[in-house]
């Protein structure tokens, strides 16, 4: 079984974080737990600090800029950083934003059979091209961009669903070092976290490496509310989701396709909380 660091992007509400991570902790004991706060934003409460005192939470206190829409992937490297900065020991890397929540056991035996998870879409994608407003010339001719694709030795890059990507320690770390040499720690312009994985992603399968898809379904790419029912087949991982695609979105990674066995997390929105509190009772007492 894989030892798991979840990097959080928390955005100041301590009531959702403290929820993430007694999830991971029920859901993926053993798990390490980094957390980003972005600039601005309010410290941590209570309770949280209460995990951190239990030995596997650990706030990065380097603190970027987060925008919206603007790229927040330099946060995840800066906790991937800190995290070994600090020596931690763990196998993959998990990326989780403020939404996410664990629904189900056995992340951490599954992902190790994997050592990337990660949508990839490739530009050109007659799918996909004409759809998304990711894939489009300006970001394609970012003098970043170009830097990536030149020291991954490729012409286009990928898109791909950003919640829920996981990478081995030495993949990251690749992707650290091309982060690092081709864009600032700090917003780009363009969701860099919906790019730079997906593009590592795609060389590291050129190359031969086995790669699943993330480990978070979401809503946002496609025409599908996440209610009560999707949840519990969600947990029970039977069958498949059917949904038009959102207009200007990437193509939905999970729906349409008998995938729903690997998602171990969904994202939902705080209003939304109550219906994961009775899908994980249901699992509890069944």
């Amino acid at each position: 079984m894989d030892k798991l660091l979840f990097s959080i992007l928390a955005d100041g509400n301590s009531e959702i974080l403290e929820r993430q991570i007694s999830a991971i902790n029920r859901f993926s004991p053993g798990s390490l737990i980094c957390i980003h706060h972005a600039k601005d934003t309010t410290p941590p409460g209570p309770d949280v600090l209460d995990h951190i005192a239990a030995g596997n939470v650990f706030i990065n206190p380097n603190s970027y800029a987060i925008r919206p829409h603007e790229g927040v992937l330099h946060a995840h490297v800066g906790n991937f950083q800190y995290a070994v900065a600090q020596s931690l020991d763990f196998d993959r890397i998990v990326l989780f934003s403020a939404q996410e929540l664990l629904i189900k056991s056995g992340l951490g035996e599954y992902t190790k059979r994997f050592t990337i998870g990660a949508q990839t879409e490739l530009y050109e994608n007659i799918e996909t091209a004409n759809n998304w407003a990711g894939f489009r010339p300006e970001v394609l001719n970012f003098p970043g961009v170009k830097q990536m694709l030149s020291l991954l030795g490729l012409p286009l890059f990928a898109g791909g669903q950003a919640e829920g990507q996981f990478f081995s320690r030495d993949v990251f770390a690749h992707l650290e070092r091309v982060f690092i040499e081709a864009f600032p720690m700090e917003p780009c312009g363009f969701p860099t976290e919906q790019i730079v994985p997906a593009t590592l992603g795609m060389r590291h399968g050129f190359a031969g490496t086995n790669i699943s898809l993330p480990i978070t379904f979401t809503a946002a790419s496609a025409q599908i509310e996440i209610s009560e029912g999707v949840l519990r087949q969600l947990v029970k991982g039977d069958g498949a989701l059917h949904a038009r695609a959102r207009p200007g979105a990437l193509r939905p990674a999970h729906i349409g396709a008998c995938v729903l066995k690997n998602v171990y997390a969904v994202s939902l929105p705080a209003d939304r909380h109550e219906i994961w509190c009775k899908a994980v009772g249901e699992l509890e007492n069944s």
